[in-house]
């Protein structure tokens, strides 16, 4: 179960994001107990389903239609919230197309007045289980120092999980050292 309420954060949705899929094995089957065992009663064999046991489900196939996902902004500058199927943390991607860690991308149309074509914003799904700063904000940390056009000094960037976001948070008017 997710931190997020009643639902799942890691299940997917491939019809609008960008990205792999969290699916999982249901295979659970025992097999014969012909295998080589320590007892008399033979191994345990091969789990038996889709995908095997813990190794992942392929999916059920591509788009076929999008998904209604809401993106709302959160209370802090910078961050927003998907609602729908799956309730997420996001950042308004800075790069779009372009993935930072492998995350999960949602891409939503907004109409513009006086033309045809709605402009296109990409978001990235922010995993507040991969990162200290994205926990604090679903926490409800109480004050958020990070919004458009800060400047942040980040020591102890590492891989750029966490970093990534910041970035996306502070904007083009904004700098990250890192």
């Amino acid at each position: 179960r997710s931190h997020f309420g009643s639902s799942d954060f890691g299940s997917s949705c491939s019809r609008t994001m960008k990205g792999g899929s969290f699916g999982k094995g249901k295979g659970k089957g025992k097999g014969s107990g012909k295998g080589k065992g320590f007892s008399g009663k033979g191994g345990k064999g091969k789990g038996k389903g889709k995908g095997g046991k813990g190794k992942g489900g392929k999916g059920k196939g591509g788009p076929k239609g999008a998904n209604k996902v809401i993106v709302e902004p959160h209370r802090f500058e910078g961050c927003f919230v998907s609602r729908g199927k799956d309730e997420a943390l996001l950042t308004r991607n800075m790069v779009p197309g372009e993935s930072v860690y492998g995350e999960k991308r949602i891409t939503v149309e907004k109409p513009v007045e006086g033309q045809d074509q709605p402009e296109k914003i990409e978001y990235r799904v922010w995993n507040p289980f991969r990162s200290k700063l994205g926990a604090t904000i679903v926490g409800g940390v109480a004050n958020m120092p990070i919004k458009p056009g800060s400047k942040v000094l980040y020591l102890g960037a590492a891989s750029g999980t966490t970093v990534s976001h910041v970035s996306d948070m502070v904007g083009p008017t904004g700098c990250v050292y890192a």
